[in-house]
């Protein structure tokens, strides 16, 4: 297995395991593909078990816009596998840029199907060649399990991992192994690795990598499991198993921003980090992003000079959303108003513009448009909300949107397997749709903006 992300004008991670459990992965990466012109000796990094035997780099002093070839090789057997990425324009290059944006694999036991060999959504989206695939979360579903049979209509290339609801939370070494069993099966699939091995991608953590509807600094899970024990070992689990399969900087938060050229900067956000409970009351001690990360993207969004600002989500903004949200709290930005409302105020008073969220999440496609006053200066803040998914989990239907927000929908759908596909032209102008299993658009989810 081999992959890319992060990638910019001049840097990229480079991510591999391989097979015979190497202690030792050597890098290399050129502008040839044979390698004529490889960087030697290149970079060694330990594969190890506290990693899942998985090898990571940054590499820097890139050139801008650029193909890239790069290599893994496993020191003591030689095996080694080869990929590819193209790095980003400079900020001021005012070049066109291609994203996919999906998120939602392998949940409610629809993992990879039996009858295509795989995920084949991935094929599709690999025909597109996007400059970079954002993974916006639930990219594995830790409390969810994949037998052969368990859906007539999909079956299932079996998995053979535990749900961790059924893992004894406490047994750490168990925990940790069921865990990357739902890691390495997603990652085995075909279609993934096909894709993988030349488009970069961009990750993110949502639930599903650790728990429904959790915050990674609670003491415990919800309400219904207060006295079960080991849920800290659980969220420890699934981080690590996160970090160790996605390429990004091991020294890097989740939250980040990356720049792809003068027409996009990409915010990728951390909703689970540092979140308040779902449950606690609404107010200003409540916070989703928690305060570091907040000013971080505040400041992040004002500064900005690229034509759009494409804020990756992984929760929506004014689609109610969670698991018995009566009892537990919304797991979305409707539980945290006070900071959504808070949020839009500043948008509004600093007067940024053309910010556009990516978001996945509820399992169906929607696109929304906000249109409010929202700190009563009579000028009006405008920005979209473009939702997408599932790749692979259950299909569901659209909900009535919060009407606190100022939100008004252009497109909605259920019922299908869907991946969103986002360009932006060297002149700036955005065009946006919903692609279904298979790549086509879907009829009226096509938007168009001018910055």
């Amino acid at each position: 297995m081999i992959a890319s992300g992060d990638v910019t004008a001049t840097s990229a991670v480079l991510w591999a395991r391989l097979p015979s459990s190497p202690t030792k992965v050597r890098f290399e990466w050129s502008t040839s593909p044979r390698f004529r012109r490889a960087t030697r000796p290149g970079a060694t990094v330990r594969a190890t078990p506290a990693t899942d035997f998985t090898a990571q780099i940054r590499v820097a002093r890139l050139r801008p816009a650029k193909r890239y070839w790069f290599r893994a090789t496993a020191v003591a057997t030689g095996h080694r596998v080869t990929a590819s990425f193209r790095t980003a324009p400079r900020p001021a290059t005012r070049a066109p840029v291609r994203l996919v944006v999906g998120g939602d694999v392998g949940g409610q036991r629809f993992c990879r199907s039996a009858t295509d060999g795989g995920y084949r959504i991935f094929a599709a989206i690999d025909r597109l060649r996007p400059d970079a695939f954002v993974a916006n979360g639930d990219l594995v579903y830790l409390d969810g399990d994949c037998p052969a049979a368990a859906r007539p209509e999909w079956p299932n290339i079996e998995g053979g991992f535990a749900n961790v609801l059924d893992v004894d939370w406490t047994n750490t070494a168990a925990l940790r192994e069921a865990v990357r069993e739902h890691w390495r099966y997603n990652r085995a699939d075909p279609f993934t690795q096909r894709l993988l091995r030349r488009t970069p991608m961009v990750a993110q953590w949502d639930d599903h990598e650790v728990v429904n509807d959790f915050g990674a600094r609670w003491t415990y899970w919800n309400s219904a499991n207060r006295g079960r024990p080991g849920y800290p070992n659980l969220v420890a689990a699934g981080r690590a198993a996160f970090r160790a399969y996605s390429p990004i900087s091991p020294r890097r938060r989740i939250y980040r921003s990356l720049r792809l050229g003068r027409h996009i900067e990409l915010f990728a956000l951390d909703a689970r980090t540092y979140r308040s409970r779902n449950d606690a009351p609404d107010g200003p001690a409540k916070t989703l992003l928690g305060a570091a990360q907040l000013r971080w993207f505040e400041n992040g969004l004002a500064r900005s000079r690229a034509t759009w600002k494409i804020v990756s989500s992984d929760v929506p903004l004014s689609i109610p959303t969670g698991s018995n949200p009566g009892v537990f709290g919304n797991d979305g930005w409707t539980a945290f108003r006070h900071e959504r409302d808070a949020l839009f105020r500043f948008l509004d008073r600093r007067n940024v513009r053309d910010v556009v969220f990516v978001v996945t999440d509820v399992h169906f496609p929607q696109t929304i448009r906000y249109d409010v006053d929202a700190n009563g200066d009579g000028d009006r803040l405008r920005l979209h909300e473009l939702v997408n998914g599932p790749l692979a989990a259950i299909r569901l239907s659209p909900v009535p949107l919060d009407p606190a927000a100022g939100a008004s929908s252009l497109y909605a759908e259920g019922g299908i397997f869907n991946f969103g596909y986002l360009r932006v032209s060297s002149r700036g102008r955005l065009a946006y749709d919903v692609r279904d299993i298979d790549g086509r658009p879907r009829p009226g989810s096509a938007l168009t903006l001018n910055p």
